[in-house]
């Protein structure tokens, strides 16, 4: 750990205190890290000698900075990283491990306002649930995630950590226990989705099983838990098998149900609970997505729309 990095015991038992998920936790953790290693770098020495114009200067840094791929960071992620040094100044101040707090008046970037790119239609999506070979054994298993993601709008890392007591085929419902934000919640998932999971939990898993305590629902070849960058390739791959013509992710999934869905005339307040948004706010870039019932007027209404020519 970096010498700069004061009270980092002290500081994650402070997240967890406060309801933190460990996944938060680390990814803070890393953040802040990379900002002291930044400092050392610098020759900065003492945390006391950090002022705003030096984390207004990091900032330019995150922003100047490429990633791994090559590409700028996005403004999520600048603002994410800055989010965990203000953080962590405060529960420096609060503490009386400084006077000052460097951070508290050091602002986020404006966030720019994007539409979701990976929309399907439902012809689209039906070619992706059908690409998976359903003869096999994984063939099923991927067919089953893809149709839970499709019916559910649920998170990658909610499917992968989706247990067998979380699921009720009786009721037609899954239980989301420890989703983004530490929360869980109830989702609906629909009948073909049902389905496909009693098959592969009733005759599917068991064949991939190898451990009788792992209560995980998707499995590996060697009965292990999946993990999120296999998942990501496995749906990446049925994309390209189904010759969709964009880029597809998980979260294609999450996209295309919230917007078929308003299309359908679902509430927007239906949908915030289903994918389990903390804020109305979130939610609302789909009704931007979802013009159906825009279109539908501006043919009605615009008379340019009545003439022949």
């Amino acid at each position: 750990m970096n010498d700069l990095f004061f009270h980092h015991s002290e500081y994650c038992q402070h997240l967890n205190i406060r309801n933190f998920s460990a996944g938060t936790v680390v990814r803070y953790v890393s953040y802040l890290v990379r900002f002291f290693d930044w400092l050392k770098s610098r020759n900065s020495a003492e945390i006391s000698q950090v002022s705003s114009g030096t984390i207004k200067e990091y900032q330019l840094h995150l922003y100047a900075c490429v990633n791994r791929k090559g590409t700028p960071n996005s403004v999520c992620y600048q603002n994410n990283n800055l989010k965990a040094i203000k953080s962590y100044f405060r529960f420096l101040r609060d503490n009386d491990y400084l006077v000052h707090d460097p951070a508290g008046d050091v602002t986020y970037a404006k966030t720019p306002n994007r539409l979701p790119r990976s929309i399907l239609n439902q012809g689209e999506m039906k070619k992706l649930l059908h690409a998976p070979d359903t003869k096999t054994v994984i063939g099923y298993r991927d067919r089953t995630i893809l149709e839970v993601f499709y019916s559910t709008g649920i998170r990658r890392n909610e499917l992968i950590n989706l247990t067998l007591e979380d699921v009720d085929y009786g009721d037609g419902i899954v239980r989301i226990n420890c989703g983004k934000g530490n929360k869980d919640r109830v989702v609906p998932v629909g009948k073909i989705a049902c389905r496909y999971l009693e098959n592969y939990i009733t005759a599917v898993r068991p064949t991939l099983a190898r451990d009788d305590h792992d209560r995980h629902i998707f499995l590996t070849l060697t009965g292990r838990k999946l993990s999120e960058n296999r998942i990501w390739s496995m749906v990446k791959n049925y994309g390209r098998k189904a010759n969709l013509r964009m880029d597809i992710s998980p979260h294609t999934f999450r996209h295309t149900c919230a917007t078929l869905m308003l299309r359908n005339k679902a509430n927007i307040r239906h949908i915030q609970e289903l994918l389990g948004h903390a804020s109305l706010e979130t939610t609302q870039i789909y009704t931007s997505v979802s013009i159906a019932d825009l279109k539908d007027v501006h043919r009605r209404c615009h008379p340019r729309e009545r003439d022949n020519d």
